[in-house]
């Protein structure tokens, strides 16, 4: 997988750039298929993000015919293991980003959400993710992940050190020991998440140096994984610092 990195000051121009790339590669898809699946991030990244791209997609769907309305596949990253109602949850914050396309008819989209643990154990959470994942894109490969690296590298809730880090032949995989609250989480695998046509990593702020240097210089942290996971598509690293 050839890793590229892109560099700008404003965390904006880099959203921007990146969704604007991501929106290129969802309109390829809707004109072969019709549908498209893209993997987003949550947390303050995220939902910037999510923004951007709910309004990218309502300029695209009122500009551009299609030969039949489009439906766009949204897959969370990663998932506290809460309630449906925690209004803390990822898909919560994300999905009420994309005010201008809901309030629309013109785009279909599905958001994947992680059971809760209401209805079955962490265990089967994951298990239950990996299986809509393996029916909804089966061998196919996501037209964009978007992710974000933490200050100790990691990404989704794939942590250094953790078992869960490891290549996986699971779509989801359950954490149970999360070194950020709330220790239960439902992660895609890295090996799922590496099968993308284009993988975007956003590391923003001086918090991320060290990992993001550790990964560039040493090949090391998860990132590096997805580089080993899969040949196939192209890696993005968009960061505002000078490395």
């Amino acid at each position: 997988m050839n890793v590229t990195t892109i560099i700008d000051p404003s965390s904006g121009v880099l959203v921007s750039s990146v969704v604007n790339k991501s929106i290129a590669s969802i309109s390829h898809s809707w004109q072969l298929s019709g549908a498209a699946h893209v993997v987003l991030t949550g947390g303050r990244t995220g939902l910037q993000i999510a923004q951007t791209l709910d309004t990218e997609l309502f300029r695209l769907t009122n500009s551009q015919k299609f030969a039949q309305v489009p439906e766009l596949h949204i897959w969370f990253s990663d998932e506290r293991f809460t309630d449906l109602s925690d209004p803390e949850r990822t898909d919560t914050k994300l999905i009420a980003a994309f005010e201008k396309c809901l309030n629309e008819n013109k785009v279909v989209i599905n958001f994947h959400r992680v059971a809760s643990p209401a209805d079955m154990s962490l265990e089967s959470a994951a298990d239950l993710y990996a299986k809509d994942l393996d029916e909804s894109v089966g061998p196919d490969h996501f037209d964009a992940v978007l992710l974000s690296m933490g200050e100790d590298g990691h990404i989704a809730s794939l942590f250094p050190g953790l078992s869960t880090t490891a290549h996986s032949t699971k779509s989801a995989v359950p954490v149970d020991n999360s070194p950020k609250p709330p220790a239960d989480r439902v992660s895609i695998s890295v090996d799922r998440l590496a099968r993308a046509n284009a993988i975007y990593i956003f590391a923003l702020g001086e918090g991320k140096r060290e990992a993001l240097v550790d990964f560039v210089s040493n090949n090391r942290g998860p990132v590096s994984l997805l580089v080993e996971a899969e040949k196939f598509g192209q890696l993005f690293i968009a960061t505002d610092l000078k490395i």
